[in-house]
């Protein structure tokens, strides 16, 4: 059993007055809380208002210096990533921001990271905005003669709107970065090679096979093959319908042989024709129970 607090009324009371919380007082005192709760009602005396810790301060607090003057990130991170995150008061604040704002004394422009090799490091001095992460690396270029920022990539993007750099200075195209990214995914075309037409971007993806069957070896987003074109997702099945039949199908199109997502034009019905179908097996075999 703990030995009695020798703490008196009067030491409590003055740490109160002080602005000091109860748990606080009790544990410099060694008494318990509940008894400064009481000395605190019975004089009248408000609740000590919490303050929390300056939005510097607190960063400061996840932050640990190591070697080559980069500061290592102790706190929160978010998502897979692993980017440098804190919260103050209601908002979140990237460890990389605040950063800059100590070292600059203004909101970062876009997206701040540091430029020192270092992964995630929040030492003020190495961490850049766009505007001053473009400045810097435009810097690099002129000093390696690089020449000017070509107007066009070769894939016809306007650089002055796409244009970044690297951290050695040679430009590329962020929008040519970004569809080759979808074309990883599936979601269009590679930028090589573009097909020309609907029907070519539809038969890059097939292969012929035994019985008259055409395999599909593109995308197949939740069991259905499908394949990018002028920016739109098209479906395997209506576009082989179409080139076969010379229309549009109606409803529903799906095989009605017995591969599974066989893509041949023959092979195909919507449904009209899968009624047609239905029409003449029960004129020929009758009900079938």
């Amino acid at each position: 059993m703990p030995a009695p607090s020798k703490a008196t009324d009067a030491e409590i009371l003055a740490l109160i007055r002080e602005g000091l919380g109860n748990h606080r007082i009790a544990r410099e005192l060694h008494c318990d809380a509940s008894r400064v709760r009481r000395l605190r009602k019975a004089h009248g005396l408000p609740n000590a208002v919490q303050q929390p810790l300056p939005l510097e301060e607190k960063w400061r607090a996840y932050t640990r210096p190591v070697d080559g003057g980069h500061l290592e990130w102790t706190g929160p991170r978010a998502g897979s990533t692993g980017t440098p995150q804190m919260r103050h008061g209601k908002d979140r604040y990237s460890g990389a921001a605040v950063a800059f704002r100590i070292h600059h004394g203004r909101p970062p422009r876009g997206y701040v990271i540091a430029d020192c090799g270092y992964p995630h490091c929040v030492a003020p001095e190495h961490v850049l905005d766009e505007t001053g992460r473009w400045q810097k690396r435009l810097e690099v270029r002129e000093a390696r003669g690089l020449g000017p920022i070509p107007e066009q990539c070769p894939a016809g993007h306007d650089m002055s709107r796409y244009a970044r750099l690297e951290p050695d200075g040679i430009a590329y195209c962020q929008e040519c970065k970004r569809l080759d990214k979808r074309a990883a995914r599936g979601e269009c075309e590679p930028r090589s090679g573009r097909p020309a037409s609907l029907e070519e971007a539809f038969r890059r993806h097939t292969e012929p096979v035994d019985g008259g069957h055409v395999r599909w070896t593109g995308p197949t987003p939740k069991g259905l093959p499908t394949f990018w074109f002028a920016r739109r997702p098209h479906t395997a099945y209506r576009v082989a319908f179409r080139l076969e039949h010379g229309r549009d199908p109606d409803g529903l199109v799906k095989p009605g042989c017995d591969m599974p997502q066989c893509v041949a034009g023959p092979h195909l019905e919507d449904r009209p024709m899968r009624k047609r179908t239905d029409s003449l097996f029960t004129a020929i075999f009758g009900d079938v129970a």
